[in-house]
C-alpha cells in the first residue's frame, strides 16, 4: 500500500462506497506510520536555552496537533542552533503533562493556558465585547487577539505548528529585523478569505492584498489593531462569519492592507503548496487537505537527511 505519493497529492473525497472504505483504511494506515516517525523525531530533538533578543514568535497549540507543534518549534531553533523567544497558546486543550512537555523542550518560554488566556482577554478587552464574542466563537481568533494582548515586542511573529522547516529561515528571521516595518506572510495557492476580495472592496472600499496566509507571518504590532477589528465585527457585512475559521486570516490581510507600511509575502520556498517538494522549500504548510505529509513527507525527509 503506497503511503503517499510524489508530489504529494491533496486528500479527496470517494464518490463510491468502496472508496470511502479504501480511504478509511489507508488513513488508519497512515496514522500508525505518522505517530512513529512523530516519536522518532521527537526522541531526536535538541533542546536550546533561552537567550535573549530573541526573534518573539508566537504560536497557537492544540491536543490533537501537540507533537507536531513541539516538533515544529524545535527543528526552527535546530537549524538556527539557538532558542527562539515562543509564546505557545493553549486552544483549551492542552493538560498539565503537555504544558511540561513544552517547558522541557524549550526552558524559559511562556506557556498561556486558556483559562489564563480568557481572565486577561476579558480584562484587557472589556472595550471590545465583539472581540470577546468573536474569541470565545472561533478558536482561530486567539492567533490574531492573542498574539496582539501577549506580544512585547514591536515586531512579532506566528507559525502555524503545521508548518515544517527544512531550511533556515534567514528571510523571516531578518523580518524580525525592529528597521523593517514591512508586513510579511507567505502566499497562499488562492485567496482563502471569508468572501471575494470583489465583495470586500464593494463594502469597504478597498480589497485585502492577494494570497494572504496567516499560518507564516511577522508583522507590526501597531498594525494589529484591536479597534478597527471591532469596528469591522460590528459591521453587518461580517455578521454572518463571526464563527468562519478563514475570518482571522481575511483580518490579517485588510489590517495589513490598511496599514501606513508595505505588505510583502515570503520568497516562493516560503509558499503554501500542495505539490513543492522538501529538496525545493525553506518550509512547507502541510494544510488539512495534505496533513498527512507532514510526518510521511516532511518529517521523513528530515530524518533521511
Amino acid at each position: 500500500m503506497k503511503l503517499v505519493t510524489s508530489p504529494l497529492l491533496p486528500m479527496t473525497s470517494a464518490p463510491s462506497i468502496s472508496g470511502r472504505i479504501s480511504l478509511r483504511i489507508l488513513n488508519e494506515v497512515r496514522n500508525v506510520f505518522r505517530k512513529q516517525l512523530r516519536h522518532e523525531m521527537l526522541s531526536r530533538l535538541h533542546i536550546y536555552q533561552l537567550e535573549k533578543n530573541q526573534p518573539e514568535i508566537h504560536m497557537l497549540i492544540c491536543k490533537r496537533d501537540f507533537e507536531m507543534a513541539v516538533i515544529s518549534a524545535a527543528q526552527l531553533n535546530h537549524l538556527g542552533q539557538t532558542s527562539h523567544s515562543f509564546t505557545f497558546h493553549d486552544d483549551g486543550t492542552l493538560d498539565d503533562k503537555m504544558e511540561e512537555t513544552l517547558h522541557h523542550y524549550f526552558p524559559g518560554t511562556l506557556v498561556v493556558r486558556r483559562n489564563v488566556a480568557d481572565f486577561i482577554a476579558n480584562q484587557k478587552l472589556s472595550a471590545y465585547p465583539n472581540i470577546i464574542a468573536f474569541r470565545k466563537k472561533q478558536v482561530l481568533a486567539l492567533k490574531l487577539i492573542d498574539s496582539a494582548i501577549w506580544s512585547q515586542n514591536n515586531r512579532i511573529g506566528y507559525l502555524d505548528s503545521d508548518v515544517l522547516f527544512f531550511k533556515y529561515p534567514e528571510e523571516y528571521i531578518r523580518s524580525f529585523d525592529q528597521k523593517n516595518d514591512r508586513n510579511y506572510f507567505n502566499k497562499d495557492i488562492t485567496d482563502a478569505y471569508i468572501s471575494s476580495s470583489t465583495s470586500i472592496e464593494k463594502e469597504f472600499g478597498f480589497s485585502p492584498p492577494p494570497r494572504i496566509n496567516a499560518g507564516l507571518w511577522t508583522m507590526n504590532k501597531k498594525d494589529l489593531d484591536l479597534s478597527q477589528i471591532e469596528l469591522w465585527l460590528k459591521h453587518p457585512f461580517f455578521k454572518k462569519y463571526h464563527a468562519d475559521y478563514r475570518l482571522e486570516q481575511t483580518f490579517l490581510a485588510m489590517l495589513a492592507k490598511i496599514s501606513k507600511t508595505e505588505t510583502a509575502h515570503f520568497s516562493n520556498g516560503y509558499d503554501v503548496s500542495f505539490e513543492k517538494s522538501p529538496t525545493q522549500s525553506v518550509c512547507k504548510h502541510y494544510v488539512g487537505r495534505i496533513r498527512y505529509g507532514y510526518e510521511l513527507e516532511g518529517i521523513k525527509y528530515l530524518i533521511k537527511s
